[in-house]
């Protein structure tokens, strides 16, 4: 029996999407911790070729489990796939794929592999006496409430099963923090429901916050999660932090308390990439809970997985002179592709709906022709974990420049813990100049820039210069002000902008929108052409 694999399979027919369903069933180390697995200490390895390697290890009732980890796989909408090659026990080797297919009735064919193979007499009892069906009816439970959910979403999936599995972490004698009576009326329901979800978030959710996440979370706009950010720095409740990640491969650089302590330039020891600090493509805000909250942890429930890599359609591991067709395709857009091991790079822009023959060798990499589907082809003397990814900017994450666009982040920011003695990149973002010469021209403009999602940068005394992330926010923005400054004259333009002293913009847009502001009339915006051109469709 030793030694013989173990293979178990179950197939379901849901109702969801498949497209529906991936944001649910790819987010494996919040499923895993759904499930209750036991965590992991995780230890990365470079050899002197450069090659990267991932271990695991955890104790399981005093007995050390360690395993290698090679890459996860999956293509999104597709399927995933988990190995693990253990270095002793019972096993030595498990692997796990799902993988999901339009049903010909409508919704989803869903079918979970799980396989043994046993290194010895007691791996081979464990594969055969319930273990592997166990794991399976347990991920069937949670895989039918994804389905549920995606046919009818109530609240962020997630966030509601942990309420349900960690409730009791809430009732808890004497929380750790109380939202303190002198804040303001306006943003204490937002405190609470910060606190509230923090008390019974699983701990996959509270390892690295990000503010777009905890919009979902609490039901609120990106707007208010920001502000929620804010409010729990206040009270102590979080702690903000600066992360500087390559934009190539999006790996974590460094880390620090304000951006200034980030270096302005650094190569990327994954991929080798040279990476400049830039607040605009390589600098995120992030935020960690107060160690009363959680005590920080190095473990982890699953080490990679396509959730933790939002920005990857796509990774594969390939034999050499392997060729692999999948049945994907490529969203419009710009792509970086490369070898995990960043040896071989290039970016292809995606006309969407079509994919692409991608062929790899040990240190190159090329696109020869556009396919109706995704072909990889290593062409190597090496395994080649091939990688696609999106080269825009992670969906959920917060750049240092998106952050001072909103008004409670800029004023709890001060401009002497950024880096400006040279200007910095801040992105492509709107400006509005509300010139009204009334005495509550500013109470106002603070009111309007709050209420959508902008900030106040300065007052030129002749008008009051407003930022916003998105030309639709600011279009709001100046019809709010109208309604409570009907004479008011307003500017507006949008394009690229730089950050310079005291965190002020710079650029064509902030040259312009003064100028247009100065030249309307009364009660009617003088837009740009970039202006109204962004608004459009």
């Amino acid at each position: 029996m030793a030694g013989k694999r173990v293979e178990k399979s179950w197939t379901w027919h849901l109702k969801a999407t498949r497209e529906a369903l991936w944001p649910l069933v790819s987010d494996t180390e919040r499923i895993n911790e759904a499930l209750r697995l036991p965590r992991y200490r995780l230890r990365e390895t470079v050899s002197d070729e450069g090659l990267h390697r991932r271990y695991g290890e955890y104790d399981d009732r005093g007995t050390l489990v360690r395993w290698e980890e090679p890459p996860f796989e999956w293509s999104t909408d597709h399927w995933w796939r988990w190995d693990r090659l253990y270095d002793a026990g019972p096993m030595e080797r498990t692997r796990g794929t799902l993988v999901l297919e339009p049903d010909p009735k409508g919704g989803t064919v869903a079918t979970y592999t799980l396989v043994a193979e046993p290194r010895s007499l007691t791996g081979a009892i464990l594969a055969r006496t319930g273990h592997l069906g166990e794991a399976g009816k347990a991920f069937e439970r949670l895989l039918k409430v994804a389905d549920a959910h995606a046919r009818n979403p109530q609240g962020d999936f997630f966030a509601n099963l942990a309420a349900t599995r960690t409730g009791a972490r809430k009732r808890r004698k004497g929380e750790p923090f109380q939202v303190p009576d002198d804040t303001a009326p306006g943003d204490k329901g937002l405190a609470k429901q910060l606190l509230s979800w923090l008390a019974v978030a699983f701990e996959s959710d509270l390892r690295d916050i990000r503010a777009k996440r905890v919009a979902r979370v609490l039901g609120v706009g990106i707007a208010e999660a920001h502000k929620a950010m804010v409010i729990g720095v206040e009270m102590g409740a979080l702690e903000q932090r600066f992360r500087l990640i390559c934009p190539s491969c999006h790996c974590t650089l460094r880390e620090a308390e304000t951006p200034r302590d980030l270096p302005r330039s650094i190569d990327c020891s994954h991929c080798d990439a040279a990476v400049e600090k830039n607040y605009t493509h390589s600098v995120e805000v992030i935020f960690t809970p107060h160690a009363a909250i959680r005590e920080p942890s190095t473990m982890v429930y699953c080490a990679s997985g396509p959730a933790l890599s939002p920005r990857i359609v796509l990774q594969q591991i390939l034999e050499p002179h392997e060729r692999r067709a999948l049945p994907a395709t490529l969203p419009k857009g710009a792509y970086s592709i490369r070898s995990l091991d960043g040896r071989a790079h290039l970016t292809l822009d995606a006309e969407g709906g079509r994919g692409a023959l991608i062929r790899m060798g040990d240190d190159w990499v090329e696109v020869p022709e556009i396919a109706e589907t995704v072909i990889l082809e290593n062409h190597g003397e090496q395994v080649a974990t091939m990688v696609v990814a999106k080269a825009d900017w992670p969906p959920e994450a917060t750049s240092l420049g998106e952050w001072l666009t909103y008004q409670r982040c800029r004023k709890a920011l001060a401009a002497s813990s950024m880096d400006l003695d040279e200007p910095q990149d801040a992105g492509t973002l709107s400006l509005v100049v509300i010139s009204s010469r009334s005495v509550d021209e500013l109470t106002t403009c603070y009111a309007v820039a709050l209420t959508h999602g902008g900030a106040v940068v300065e007052d030129t005394g002749s008008g009051i210069v407003l930022v916003f992330g998105q030309p639709a926010d600011a279009q709001r923005a100046i019809d709010t002000a109208l309604q409570a400054l009907p004479a008011a004259r307003i500017g507006a333009d949008h394009g690229p902008l730089w950050l310079t002293t005291d965190a002020r913009y710079a650029g064509d847009p902030r040259d312009r929108v003064a100028d247009l502001a100065g030249l309307a009339q009364e009660g009617v915006p003088n837009l740009s052409a970039a202006f109204r051109g962004a608004l459009a469709p």
